[in-house]
C-alpha cells in the first residue's frame, strides 16, 4: 500500500469540520505564541514599559483570555459558532495591526482590551466544536491532535519569527499575526459550519448561574485556589523568561533570539509528551501533580541559579516536562474528584486557576522584576521567589490530600508512602528558607539590558560615523516621503541637512525677471522620539539649506535609536519670477518656476563596540 493511500484514511477518520477547527487553532496559536515570544522584550525594552506595567498590561489580557470565554460560549449556542468565530477575527485583525504601530502604555492598554476579548471568544469555540463533530470513541484521539495543534503553532511560529525578525524589530510579529487571523476569517466564512442548531432562548445569564453551583462546593474552591500558585509560577514562563533571557546577558549571540529559546518548550512537549502521556497511565492523578510541580519548580530553579544561556536551555525543557506532567494530572483528578452528575460542569471551570494565577503572577511579578531583580541586580532571588511559591503550593496540595480531598479511590491510592505522611508537607516547605538563601548568598547578576555585555569584561566603544544621500525634484505643493532603516545599535545621534539651490534672474524682452526665493519644509521622525520640522526659504538666488538634529545619547536602552526613521519633504512654494510691474497675461517664453530640486544627507554616529584585544 503506498503513502498516498494511506493518508487519506487517516483524514478521513474525522470528518472535515474537525480538521478546519484544527487549522484555526493552528494559526490562531501561531499568531499568538508567535507574538508572545517577543511581546515581552519589546514591551521592557524597544517601548520601555516597567516590569509593572508590563506585569499589569499581561494579567489584563489573561483575565480577559478566561473570563469572556464564559460569555462567548453560552452565547454561540444563542446566535451560533461562526458567527462568535467571525466576531473574534474581526476584532484580533485590527487590535494585532494597531499594536505594530503603538508605542505608549495608554494606547497598548486599549489594545490589550481588544486582544483579550477577540481571543477569549475565540477559546472555547474549537474545543466546544470537537465535542460536537467526533464520535466518544475516538474523542481521546481528536483531543490529542488538538493539544498537538496547539503546540505545532506555537513551535513553528516561535521559530519562524525567532530567525526571521529581529529583536529590534519585534513590533513586525504583531503584523504577522493579523495576517495568520485573517487567513483564519476566510477559512471560517468559506468552509467552517455551526456543528449545532442555534437556541435562541439559551441565556447567556445561566452561565454565572452555573458558576454560583460549583463555587458552592467548598472543597473544589479550595482546590481551585491550591492549583492558582501552579499558574503563579507558570505565568513567568511567557512574561519574564524571555525578558530574563534578553535583559541579564544570556542571550549568547544575535541570531539566537527570546522567540528562539522560548521554543524549547513547544518541542519537548511535541516530542516527549506522547511518551510521557503512556508512562504517567500508571501513576495516580494526585501524585503526578504534585511530581509534576516538583520538576516545573527544578526547572525554573536551574534557569534562575545559573545564567547561562545552556542552563536556560536545560532548564526549559525540564519545566516543560513538569508542565505536561502537572496540567494533565490536574484535569484528570478533577474528572474524578467531582460529583459524578456535575462533571462537565466541575471540568468546565477547571480553568479558573490559571485565570486567578497568571493575574497573580504576572502582577506580583512585575513589581518583583523592577524592584527585585532591575534595580537591586538580584535576578536570582527573583527565580527564587517563584521557586518557593512552587514549593509552598505542593505542600499546599499534601495537606488538601490529608484533610480536605473527599476520599476518592484516586485519593485513597496516595495515602501510602510518603504521600500519606501527615507531615508529608512539610518536606517541601522546608526547602523554602534555603532556596531563599541560595538565591540571595549567589550575589547579583546585574541587569544590563543589553545581551552583548559582559560585567566581567566590558566593551572597548569605537565612534562610526555613517552618511547616506538622497536627491529628488519636487513640484509647488508635492511631497516625497523617505524612509531611512538605522539597523545599528547604540546610535548617538541623527542629523538631516535639506539643501537646495534657486534658479538665477532671467532677461526676457530687455526686462530682467527677479526669482523669488523657494520655500521647502522638512520633518524628521526619529525612531521611539517625537516628529521634528522646519520650515526655510533661500536667499534670493541663493542656496537654501536647513537641518534637523536628534540626539539619543547614552541612554539605557542600546536599540533606542534603532528602527525606521522617517524623512517628508514638502516644496511649499516657489518663487515665480516677478519685475516690478507684471501683465496680467501669461506671455509665451517669459521665465517661469515650476519646481526645484534638492539634496538631503543623513549623518549618523553610534558607538562600535569593540572587545578589548588583552582579553
Amino acid at each position: 500500500m503506498s503513502f498516498k493511500d494511506i493518508v487519506p484514511r487517516y483524514f478521513k477518520r474525522f470528518s472535515p469540520q474537525y480538521w478546519v477547527v484544527i487549522s484555526l487553532e493552528l494559526f490562531e496559536r501561531g499568531a499568538y505564541y508567535g507574538i508572545m515570544g517577543y511581546f515581552p522584550v519589546h514591551a521592557l525594552y524597544n517601548l520601555g514599559f516597567s516590569g509593572k506595567v508590563y506585569g499589569a498590561l499581561y494579567a489584563l489580557l489573561v483575565f480577559l483570555l478566561y473570563f469572556v470565554p464564559i460569555v462567548s460560549a453560552s452565547l454561540a449556542k444563542k446566535i451560533g459558532y461562526k458567527r462568535i468565530l467571525t466576531i473574534a477575527f474581526l476584532i484580533l485583525i485590527p487590535s494585532y495591526l494597531g499594536m505594530t504601530f503603538l508605542t505608549t502604555e495608554l494606547s497598548f492598554f486599549f489594545a490589550i482590551v481588544a486582544w483579550g476579548i477577540g481571543a477569549g471568544a475565540f477559546k472555547p469555540m474549537v474545543s466546544a466544536t470537537i465535542a460536537h463533530v467526533t464520535g466518544k470513541e475516538e474523542r481521546n484521539s481528536a483531543y490529542s491532535i488538538y493539544y498537538l495543534s496547539i503546540n505545532w503553532g506555537s513551535f513553528l511560529a516561535m521559530l519562524a519569527t525567532g530567525f526571521l525578525i529581529p529583536q529590534h524589530f519585534a513590533q513586525i510579529v504583531f503584523a504577522v499575526g493579523a495576517v495568520l487571523i485573517t487567513v483564519n476569517l476566510i477559512i471560517t466564512l468559506l468552509f467552517y459550519r455551526d456543528p449545532i442548531e442555534n437556541d435562541p432562548n439559551e441565556k447567556v445569564s445561566s452561565a454565572f448561574k452555573k458558576m454560583g453551583i460549583v463555587l458552592s462546593d467548598r472543597r473544589f474552591v479550595l482546590l481551585l485556589l491550591f492549583y492558582s500558585g501552579f499558574f503563579v509560577i507558570f505565568s513567568s514562563m511567557h512574561t519574564f523568561i524571555p525578558a530574563y533571557y534578553f535583559g541579564f546577558g544570556i542571550q549568547p549571540a544575535r541570531w539566537f533570539t527570546a522567540p528562539l529559546i522560548s521554543a524549547i518548550n513547544p518541542l519537548t512537549i511535541i516530542t516527549i509528551g506522547p511518551i510521557l502521556a503512556k508512562f504517567t497511565d500508571r501513576f495516580d492523578s494526585l501524585k503526578l501533580m504534585i511530581t509534576g510541580m516538583l520538576i516545573f519548580s527544578a526547572g525554573l530553579f536551574i534557569i534562575g541559579m545559573i545564567p547561562l544561556w545552556y542552563a536556560m536551555a536545560i532548564g526549559i525543557f525540564v519545566y516543560s516536562i513538569g508542565e505536561f506532567v502537572t496540567h494533565p494530572s490536574f484535569i484528570s483528578f478533577v474528572s474524578k474528584i467531582a460529583p459524578e452528575e456535575r462533571v462537565a460542569l466541575y471540568m468546565g471551570y477547571a480553568f479558573l486557576p490559571s485565570a486567578f494565577g497568571n493575574v497573580v503572577g504576572s502582577l506580583f511579578g512585575g513589581i518583583m522584576w523592577d524592584s527585585i531583580a532591575v534595580n537591586n541586580g538580584h535576578s536570582r532571588l527573583f527565580w527564587a521567589i517563584y521557586v518557593s511559591i512552587g514549593l509552598l503550593t505542593m505542600g499546599g496540595f499534601l495537606i488538601y490530600n490529608r484533610i480536605i480531598s473527599p476520599k476518592t479511590e484516586d485519593v485513597r491510592a496516595v495515602t501510602r508512602g510518603f504521600f500519606g505522611r501527615r507531615t508529608s508537607f512539610l518536606a517541601p516547605w522546608s526547602f523554602i528558607p534555603i532556596v531563599l538563601i541560595v538565591g540571595v548568598s549567589l550575589g547579583r547578576t546585574g541587569y544590563v539590558g543589553d545581551p552583548f555585555y559582559t560585567e566581567e569584561n566590558g566593551y572597548l566603544y569605537d565612534i562610526g560615523r555613517t552618511t547616506i544621500s538622497f536627491s529628488g525634484t519636487l513640484s509647488e505643493g508635492e511631497n516625497h516621503r523617505i524612509d531611512i532603516p538605522l539597523s545599528e545599535e547604540n546610535i548617538l545621534w541623527v542629523n538631516i541637512t535639506l539643501s537646495w539651490s534657486d534658479e538665477p534672474d532671467q532677461t526676457f524682452l530687455l526686462r530682467t525677471f527677479e526669482n523669488q526665493p523657494d520655500l521647502f519644509e522638512i520633518s524628521f521622525i526619529p525612531c521611539n522620539a517625537t516628529e521634528l520640522s522646519e520650515t526655510g526659504a533661500n536667499p534670493r538666488n541663493g542656496v537654501g539649506e536647513m537641518e534637523l538634529s536628534h540626539h539619543y545619547g547614552t541612554d539605557t536602552d542600546p536599540t533606542n535609536g534603532t528602527g525606521i526613521h522617517s524623512l517628508e519633504v514638502v516644496l511649499v512654494d516657489v518663487g515665480d519670477y516677478q519685475t516690478g510691474f507684471d501683465p496680467p497675461v501669461y506671455l509665451p517664453g517669459r521665465p517661469r518656476d515650476s519646481g526645484n530640486a534638492y539634496d538631503i544627507t543623513v549623518q549618523y554616529d553610534h558607538l562600535i563596540r569593540v572587545v578589548p584585544t588583552d582579553l
